[in-house]
Order: structure tokens, then C-alpha cells, then sequence
């Protein structure tokens, strides 16, 4: 309870908890989620919601403990929650928020955990494979290769990729993996050069390689690429979102690949109103902590915390753009494509749809 409000007003209010990892151990958790927990802020000023209020509840990290902090939020008022980061936690939370029937917005990337409550507010390793594969197909590539980490983010884009290639009638005609960190992998990028030179003798200007890293670790891979002798005017290099970062852009191997993000121009203009708020720049995930606070607080002031309308077709607008919610709790995304150009920077070269297309 407000102790600034009357008891009588103060029981008007709506309530959503916000579970975050506020005590986190790990120094760059602990300022995601203070960043995501600004940005919830940010969105309440912002839409005008004075008959909403945030509770803010430390999530911790175990995978267990954390249902009881969601069973206090509820127990609280809380309709909705806001949270958890990490998709390990999202069990816990869902049965206590289940009780209810409060919906869960959380931060995690793991598809595995939507549903049964649980609505994925992020951009997932699914989605954004989508955009690019559905992209790459209308130019005609019909051959997939993927070199990516070995680890459970990789493999989990590959089957993204396979099943999306599966869609449009496209091949996954190769896969390799490299040990996270390993910066020179030279037999996994010969064994991969080789398969895709093979495909684009025979179907030149029909093959792509999704390479789905980042930072130091992309730049060095996409590089080795080229000198096991890739012909990168004949095969396209598509990326994920992590290729959003200028830092990869400056990188040759890269330019002319394709990447899907959010349009960069509203989430310029969200960094630049967070850079006024808070002093400090925005992480790359507080944008989600703005469009799932907006969402959150918008639904709970007309009562429309329901199932009908979270999965609404037209789906919602947002920081990061149009999205909506399907049945199984996953989420659809209306991503832009960005092409690295040849001195650096990038440039839309497919924009993000406006409005999903009925039926779809």
C-alpha cells in the first residue's frame, strides 16, 4: 500500500510484480536487471498510469526459490508479472502465477519455456531465424549451411533453421561447430568452406551461411571463411541479432550479410529519452523491459489481462515494433533486415511490416 494514497484509493490500484535478479552476484546481471527495471519505470511515466503500480521483488537466481517470491507477489495483488530473466526460473513462476490466472512476461530467450502462462517478451533465436530465412528464400537462396559456437544457443538456432528451410522446401546442407572462445577454428572452417563451395558450384548464387556469433569470436570466424576461399559474391552471410552491434560492422568478411532487428530508428529515439532519465546509456535488453511494462500497465488499467486479448491478431506496438503473442506463449516479431555496407554501418533493406497480414 502507497503510504502517501487513502487506504479506500490505494485498494483501486493494479498491481504488477517485477522479478528481476536484483542481488545477482554477477556484476552485468545485476545491471540488466536494474536496466530493465528502469525501463519498466520509464514506460509507466510515459503511457500514464497513475492507478498502476510496480512491486518490485528480488527473483535471486535458483530455479526453485523463486516461486516463492512469485507466490508473495501474489499473494500481494499482483495481476501480471513482469520477469523472470532467466527461462529456468519461468516454472516456478507460472504455477503460482497460474492460481490467478496472472500472465508472465518474461526476458528469457529459451522457446522451450513458453506457454502455460508464459509469454516470451524478448526477440528469440526462432523468430528471428524466421525473418532471415524467409528473407534470404524470396532471394532466391535455396541451400542453408550454418557455423556457429557449440553450445546450446548454436544448436538451438540450427534447428530453427532447419525447420524454417523445411518450410519454403530449401536443404540445411551443412552444420559445423567450433568450441566457444576459439578463435582460429580452422578444421570446423574448412570442413563447412568446403561444403558450401561444393553447393555453390552447382547452385551459384543460391547458398547462404548463417553464422549466428558475436563480437571478436564473429568477426574471426566469418574472416576464416573467406580464407579456406568462400566466394562471399556468390554466398550470402546472414547473422542473427547479435550482429547488431557497430563494432562487427567494421569487419570485410561481413559486409554484404544480412541480419533481422528491431527498426533502428525508434530504438534510437528509446536510448535517447533513457539517456536523459537515467545518465547512462540503455543495455541492449532494457528496450523489452519498456515494451513488456507498457504492455503490462496498458492491459491491467482496462481490465484486459486475458488470454483473448494478449493474442489478439493485430498484435501490439512497440519500442522494438509490432509484435504479437500466439497460443503457445511464443511471440512473433515484425523485424527489419539490415545489410552490412562496405565501409561499415548498415542500411534496411527489407522493412519490418507495419501490420501482420490476416489469418497469418
Amino acid at each position: 500500500m502507497p503510504r502517501h494514497m487513502p487506504r479506500a484509493e490505494a485498494r483501486q490500484l493494479k498491481r504488477i510484480a517485477v522479478l528481476l535478479p536484483f542481488s545477482s552476484t554477477d556484476p552485468q546481471v545485476r545491471k540488466t536487471a536494474d536496466a530493465l527495471f528502469n525501463a519498466i519505470q520509464m514506460s509507466l511515466f510515459e503511457i500514464g498510469a497513475p492507478d498502476v503500480v510496480l512491486m518490485p521483488r528480488d527473483s535471486g537466481t535458483d530455479p526453485q526459490a523463486v516461486g516463492q517470491v512469485a507466490e508473495a507477489a501474489i499473494r500481494d495483488g499482483a495481476i501480471a508479472i513482469v520477469g523472470p530473466l532467466f527461462g529456468q526460473q519461468i516454472p516456478a513462476v507460472t504455477a503460482e502465477a497460474a492460481r490467478v490466472g496472472a500472465p508472465v512476461f518474461s526476458f528469457s530467450t529459451d522457446a522451450s519455456e513458453e506457454g502455460q502462462g508464459a509469454y516470451l517478451i524478448s526477440l528469440t533465436p526462432k523468430t528471428e531465424v524466421e525473418r532471415i530465412v524467409d528473407w534470404a528464400a524470396q532471394q532466391g537462396v535455396t541451400r542453408f549451411a550454418l557455423f556457429g559456437p557449440d553450445t546450446e544457443y548454436g544448436h538451438t538456432v540450427e534447428a530453427a533453421l532447419r525447420q524454417e528451410a523445411d518450410k519454403h522446401g530449401d536443404l540445411v546442407v551443412a552444420a559445423q561447430y567450433y568450441q566457444p572462445g576459439d578463435t582460429s577454428p580452422q578444421a570446423a572452417a574448412r570442413a563447412l568452406a568446403s561444403a558450401v563451395k561444393a553447393e555453390d558450384a552447382a547452385s551459384p548464387g543460391h547458398v547462404a551461411v548463417l553464422i549466428p556469433d558475436r563480437g571478436v569470436q564473429l568477426r574471426s570466424v566469418s574472416a576464416l571463411l573467406l580464407y579456406f576461399d568462400v566466394n562471399v559474391r556468390n554466398v550470402k552471410f546472414l547473422g542473427t541479432g547479435s550482429w547488431n552491434d557497430p563494432e562487427v560492422w567494421r569487419e570485410p568478411s561481413l559486409f554484404g550479410g544480412a541480419f533481422p532487428a528491431p527498426d533502428p530508428t525508434a530504438i534510437a529515439d528509446f536510448r535517447k529519452r533513457y539517456q536523459a532519465d537515467f545518465g547512462e546509456a540503455a543495455p541492449n535488453l532494457a528496450s523489452f523491459g519498456y515494451d513488456a511494462g507498457a504492455l503490462a500497465a496498458t492491459l491491467a488499467k482496462v481490465d484486459r489481462l486475458d488470454t483473448t486479448m494478449l493474442q489478439r491478431p493485430e498484435g501490439f506496438g512497440g519500442v522494438n515494433g509490432l509484435f504479437r503473442f500466439m497460443p503457445d506463449g511464443s511471440i512473433q516479431r515484425a523485424l527489419a533486415v539490415m545489410q552490412v555496407q562496405d565501409q561499415g554501418g548498415v542500411k534496411i533493406i527489407s522493412p519490418a511490416v507495419v501490420a501482420f497480414a490476416a489469418g497469418s
